[in-house]
């Protein structure tokens, strides 16, 4: 949960908080358990395409118009970078390595453009809090020590004049006079501390709410490079696995062609690759051998091996299960 927002005391009116947006989080994360069920059953391809279904054909507008509406927006920057995420999860289990590429080069780009979009929305707020925090100390120690001259000043001529009220104390017309000045002036000095009584814990209360902004603010700049930085180091990664499974297979069928052999496309290297079976099973999991060989189908489309060896998991077998080969009939005895 995130904290809720300050209110910078100087202002009069409240902004009406914004309604808030699809929340993609909240969505990604009811979504998710059927989207892993659905990789857990052999069906990359139909999860690849139902999370793509629920990605937002346009980037969802940040609302930077105070704390609470930035908070949200990054919640929902959070629940859309999810789905991206799982989105290239999915077509690298369908064997899409290229596509998985595409997509986490996208959720980069997007990260990017969120933490663009978060510090143009909280550079006014952290100019507005700076400004406060310094005007209120400015304040505070003005006229704290202003409120301590007219305190005693405005008390003692309240002293006085309830004496005078009471007939405990009789003034000649000119002391009268002179009371009647200084009365004027109090009452001008008491309405200035009435002021200053009212306005001091209001700039109190932002010296304490600013140190609090700056941490939201800071909070919220350090989750978005978290975001940049994930997103980034995910698409390095996968564009690093794309080119060594590509480096490995080119210089195969290189080493192919200097032994005279027939270069299929990638059929060659995708033979070779399911005849050492231990290239499958040292994956671990059905699901991890599953995505391999589905990444072998689309290098090579329709290969025997590697169909065989997908149904054989769908069933519940070994990859490269040897079925029993049925036995012969007895001939009959003449």
């Amino acid at each position: 949960m995130r904290p809720m927002p300050f209110l910078l005391f100087s202002a009069v009116a409240l902004v009406a908080q914004a309604p808030a947006n699809l929340d993609l989080t909240q969505r990604f994360n009811a979504e998710l358990p059927g989207i892993n069920q659905m990789l857990k059953s052999f069906q990359a391809q139909a999860a690849m395409a139902k999370v793509e279904g629920m990605i937002p054909a346009e980037r969802p507008t940040f609302n930077g118009t105070n704390l609470q509406t930035i908070g949200q927006s990054m919640d929902n920057a959070q629940g859309l970078l999810s789905f991206y995420r799982l989105w290239a999860n999915a077509a690298s289990e369908a064997g899409q390595w290229e596509k998985a590429v595409e997509i986490q080069q996208k959720r980069f780009k997007t990260a990017q453009a969120i933490k663009a979009d978060l510090d143009r929305a909280q550079a006014p707020i952290a100019a507005q809090w700076e400004k406060a925090s310094k005007d209120s100390q400015d304040y505070i120690t003005q006229n704290e020590a202003r409120k301590k001259e007219l305190e005693p000043l405005v008390t003692a001529f309240k002293a006085e004049y309830e004496e005078l009220k009471a007939g405990k104390k009789k003034l000649t017309k000119k002391e009268a006079d002179d009371f009647n000045a200084r009365g004027t002036k109090i009452a001008q000095d008491e309405q200035e501390l009435a002021q200053i009584n009212a306005a001091l814990p209001v700039h109190k209360q932002n010296l304490l709410n600013a140190p609090k902004v700056a941490k939201v603010l800071a909070d919220n700049r350090k989750e978005a490079d978290g975001m940049v930085k994930a997103a980034e180091t995910a698409a390095t990664k996968a564009k690093e696995v794309l080119a060594s499974q590509n480096d490995e297979i080119t210089k195969f069928n290189t080493e192919q062609v200097m032994k005279k052999v027939k270069i299929v496309g990638k059929k060659n290297w995708v033979d070779a690759v399911l005849r050492n079976h231990e290239n499958l099973t040292k994956l671990g999991t059905v699901q991890n051998q599953a995505a391999f060989l589905a990444r072998l189908l689309v290098l090579d489309p329709g290969n025997a091996g590697a169909t065989k060896a997908l149904e054989n998991l769908k069933q519940g077998k070994e990859p490269f299960v040897k079925e029993a080969k049925p036995a012969k009939k007895a001939g009959k005895k003449k």
